[in-house]
């Protein structure tokens, strides 16, 4: 979480792209350099997440490149691509980096090229090229990333079936519930206590939200996989994409706790 200059109010990298996006592709240099700055966290979370070692800025390579192809990916994002932004953006890092680890092994060809049967190199039509890769990388992601979320669910004794079970019908009690797991990811000692526990800290939360304590017990795993998403968005970025665009209206803007 980021605060936003000269403001008290506090706003997330996806709600800094969203808002400075269109003005840096417009040529905005300032929102341009707004969005790199607030980016260079999950540009080096992604970087070090691809390269499987710890990288520091200033000293490896690894990151001047991913900012580079975050700053490309502000330009090649589309209004209409099926894909959140930080989602294209990680995409395109990992492509950059595979890139930059290619020439380094000094491999003859390219992720847009390929080889014939007499080593002569045919560049294919560019635009096509990305597009099935980026096809591809993103079914991919999407899939890595459905896995691991239930990995983490498993954690907290909670199945897909379970959350499937779980799951309020009614849009006004699912959106009551997501407000409660923004209260827990919002107090910093209830998300701490959250993951160290794995268990819903249920008591704190009846003191502090308007929601009956059997309902804060029967919507538990509800409550805790949507805190999950919420605290890390940027790990699970198109399954929080989905939940923003599916089931929640009241959002980042305001909880019915307090």
């Amino acid at each position: 979480m980021i605060g936003v200059r000269g403001s008290d109010r506090i706003l997330t990298l996806e709600q800094y792209t969203t808002q400075y996006l269109k003005q840096a592709q417009k040529g905005d240099d300032g929102a341009r350099e707004i969005i790199l700055s607030e980016a260079k966290s999950f540009i080096q979370k992604t970087a070090v997440n691809f390269c499987a070692r710890p990288l520091e800025w200033g000293l490896d390579d690894e990151l001047s490149i991913a900012l580079m192809a975050f700053n490309e990916a502000i330009d090649r994002y589309q209004d209409n691509r099926n894909i959140p932004f930080l989602g294209f953006a990680r995409l395109v890092i990992k492509s950059r980096l595979s890139d930059h680890f290619r020439k380094e092994a000094r491999h003859k060809h390219q992720p847009l090229e390929y080889q014939t049967a007499d080593n002569s190199t045919i560049q294919l039509e560019t635009e096509q090229a990305w597009e099935n890769y980026l096809r591809e990388a993103e079914a991919r992601e999407r899939q890595e990333e459905v896995v691991e979320f239930q990995r983490e669910l498993s954690q907290y004794g909670i199945s897909v079936s379970d959350l499937v079970e779980a799951s309020p019908k009614h849009k006004d009690a699912r959106e009551n519930l997501i407000a409660v797991a923004k209260q827990v990811v919002d107090r910093p000692d209830l998300i701490e206590q959250l993951i160290r526990t794995k268990r819903l800290p249920i008591k704190e939360l009846d003191q502090i939200c308007g929601l009956h304590r059997k309902t804060l017990e029967k919507g538990r795993r509800y409550i805790i996989a949507m805190a999950l998403l919420l605290h890390y968005k940027e790990r699970f970025i198109y399954l929080y994409s989905y939940l923003r665009l599916t089931g929640w209206s009241c959002g980042e803007e305001g909880s019915n706790c307090g």
